[in-house]
């Protein structure tokens, strides 16, 4: 019988690299192409994986391997604590401090305090990117990070509130509270999913040529 944790592994580095082949699956998890072909079988047939043909001149064609809407849904999600949070916050809300404001107004400054208020709680204000990073793991975030000339790119491999963030780009007013709480640093995010991009992705830092990810 197929490992399920082997496909929750195929589906994970199909999320980080936005797609790859079956000869890639293999070489990573050190198992046969023919093994990894039947996972992949067994994830397209449940609507988790489809994939494009890639050819290369006149020789066989290869297939690129990406994660549907419904694969990226079965990922770890974080839902249920933001939801708490956010009910509360609304709960507390006057008639005063909605007065004359739309919505989207409201909505992002309880999601900017909500983050203020989880990164306070914890202490971590201006704590730097090490413990940004943490954070950003155990609200299943999965980032990653690259650094060049005293700037790091942050890259948001997963998004706890996919499928909601894509129908209200408000959300996103939470990650990035958070990431410039966390690093009191100066930051611009250069790609986001709301905007058909894979994956958000941030640059930190002000390029100063200083190591900040010690900080």
């Amino acid at each position: 019988m197929a490992s399920p944790s082997t496909r929750d592994t195929i589906l994970r580095l199909i999320q980080k690299r936005e797609s790859e082949t079956v000869n890639g699956l293999a070489e990573e998890l050190g198992l046969a192409p023919a093994t990894i072909r039947r996972h992949l079988d067994i994830l397209q047939r449940d609507g988790l994986v489809t994939f494009t043909e890639i050819r290369h001149g006149t020789g066989r064609p290869e297939f690129s391997f990406s994660l549907t809407e419904h694969g990226h849904e079965t990922l770890p999600k974080h839902y249920s604590e933001m939801l708490g949070q956010l009910v509360s916050k609304l709960i507390s809300l006057d008639s005063d401090s909605i007065d004359g404001r739309s919505g989207k107004q409201v909505l992002d400054e309880i999601l900017r305090d909500m983050a203020q208020d989880s990164v306070e709680r914890r202490g971590d204000v201006g704590a730097g990117i090490p413990r940004l990073i943490e954070i950003l793991r155990e609200q299943d975030f999965t980032p990653e990070v690259t650094r060049e000339r005293g700037k790091l790119t942050l890259s948001l491999m997963s998004c706890p509130y996919r499928s909601v963030a894509i129908q209200n780009p408000e959300l996103c007013s939470y990650d990035t509270a958070v990431i410039s709480t966390v690093t009191g640093l100066p930051m611009e995010r250069i790609a986001c999913l709301t905007d058909g991009d894979p994956f958000c992705r941030y640059v930190i830092g002000d390029g100063s040529g200083n190591d900040i990810t010690a900080r």
